[in-house]
């Protein structure tokens, strides 16, 4: 059977995804796994093994005519925003075509409609995406680990990269791209002298404007996560890639429903979640109330 699996919003979304191709795989071997996926975020499944293709959605194209040389068994509509996705695949032809019921376009063009919300359920994203699976019965249940994969050259860029960087490397995501809550740089510049001090080499790796190393694509950086001992982030893309490529990852997050851990935390074998403390909004300076003491603590329990 062949899958279209559509995900065309953020790198985190994407990564929190990738328990679908995995639980189709669990339950059909021999199952034909293509994404659809923004051009930014395509290099992140480079090498992800499952991957049979990897589509462009892109402004303006003739996308019926994509889906109908594809010839996909079923589409997932997995991001729900792009409402043209649905349409396409029930112009195309499609037999399953599974989308949120968000839009009226969408909604019609479903043979399979998912109705129940996400904010406050108090379940994972990840558990959120398996419900796409329900019309096969392969729904429910923990999800499987994001797993993303480097080649031994992109490996050895990454610890070229980070060569003068001396170990333990402490990898550092500054903030993300998004709305999603951060420290300030006031406190970065503190915390990075109390990392520094316990014997960890702290590196900013993202953003690029205020990273340690010189910009390059998406690849290199995974390549200098996974050069890491550990990382450090909010939450934001770079947090589940490091996860996902099995390092150490400690996710700084907020506390608003739609953002917090129950929801959005990275999946990994050895990730933590620590919420600033105190009520302030997420965008109110609560990150800053974080000790880095205690994010040392944290650290500790995921090496």
């Amino acid at each position: 059977m062949r899958f279209l699996l559509s995900r065309t919003d953020a790198l985190g979304d994407l990564v929190i995804s990738l328990p679908v191709m995995a639980r189709i795989l669990e339950r059909s071997p021999d199952a034909e796994i293509h994404w659809l996926v923004r051009t930014a975020t395509a290099p992140v499944l480079a090498h992800a093994p499952g991957v049979a293709g990897i589509h462009m959605r892109e402004a303006g194209q003739d996308l019926v005519a994509l889906i109908r040389d594809l010839k996909p068994d079923a589409v997932l509509n997995l991001g729900h925003r792009d409402q043209e996705v649905l349409p396409a695949a029930r112009a195309a032809g499609v037999k399953v075509r599974v989308g949120r019921a968000r839009g009226l376009g969408q909604i019609l063009a479903a043979t399979h409609r998912l109705w129940t919300g996400r904010t406050g359920s108090g379940r994972h994203e990840a558990q959120h995406a398996l419900d796409f699976l329900a019309p096969f019965g392969w729904s429910g249940g923990a999800p499987p680990l994001p797993r993303l994969a480097l080649t031994d050259d992109e490996r050895a860029a990454g610890e070229a990269d980070l060569a003068a960087y001396p170990n333990p490397r402490l990898g550092l995501v500054l903030r993300g791209s998004g709305a999603g809550a951060a420290p300030s740089p006031e406190w970065w510049a503190q915390a990075r002298a109390a990392f520094a001090s316990k014997g960890w080499t702290p590196i900013a790796l993202a953003p690029p404007e205020s990273a340690d190393v010189p910009e390059n694509d998406l690849r290199r950086l995974m390549s200098r996560l996974a050069a890491c001992d550990a990382v450090i982030s909010p939450s934001t893309g770079p947090a589940h890639l490091a996860a996902a490529l099995g390092v150490p990852t400690l996710c700084l997050m907020g506390r608003r429903v739609a953002h917090g851990p129950d929801r959005w935390k990275p999946l990994g074998e050895r990730v933590a979640a620590l919420p600033y403390p105190g009520p302030e909004d997420d965008l109110g300076g609560g990150m800053d109330r974080l000790d880095a003491n205690e994010v040392l603590r944290a650290l500790e329990t995921i090496r």
